[in-house]
């Protein structure tokens, strides 16, 4: 009688793929961890609640935009020290509108860990005045402005470049 000395490794080939397939998994949770995911907030509101609403913010936005016409008047920030000027016309009269909440966010599109918050404090000449704020990272950065009057809201984003 022979002996059969043919070995099958299928078997080990198929333990190999799951460890492999385990170790792969493990990995990819800890680069995950590592590099979270940046929330957009491009109406400085949560995810969840523009997804719920989308068509009123899009609604309030064509009013607003029907009503006002606003300008973001910083064209490039410096490092160090910096001021925001706002302007918002009305389209009818073509004068400036002083009694409007505005909000500010300033950040970067890739990291939430700089981001600066700002209310409006006063106006002068037309223009909405910020208090004074510092940029230390060069680069691209990013400014969400949401405008109320109390019945619409309009939102609006501007890149600015900071050498």
């Amino acid at each position: 009688m022979k002996k059969n000395n043919n070995k099958t490794f299928w078997p080990y080939g198929i333990t190999i793929a799951i460890i492999a397939v385990v170790i792969m998994g493990a990995g990819t949770i800890m680069i995950a961890l590592q590099h979270p995911v940046q929330m957009d907030e491009a109406y400085m509101k949560k995810y969840q609640n523009v997804d719920n609403h989308y068509n009123e913010i899009q609604k309030s936005q064509e009013i607003f935009d029907s009503k006002y016409k606003v300008s973001i008047n910083n064209d490039a920030f410096k490092i160090g020290k910096n001021t925001l000027l706002v302007s918002v016309l009305d389209k009818s009269s073509n004068q400036s509108v002083e009694n409007l909440n505005l909000k500010v966010k300033i950040t970067r599109p890739d990291d939430d860990r700089f981001d600066i918050k700002l209310a409006s404090s006063d106006t002068k000449e037309g223009h909405y005045i910020f208090p004074k704020f510092s940029i230390n990272k060069r680069g691209r950065w990013i400014v969400l402005l949401s405008i109320s009057d109390g019945k619409v809201e309009g939102f609006f984003k501007k890149e600015i470049d900071v050498n």
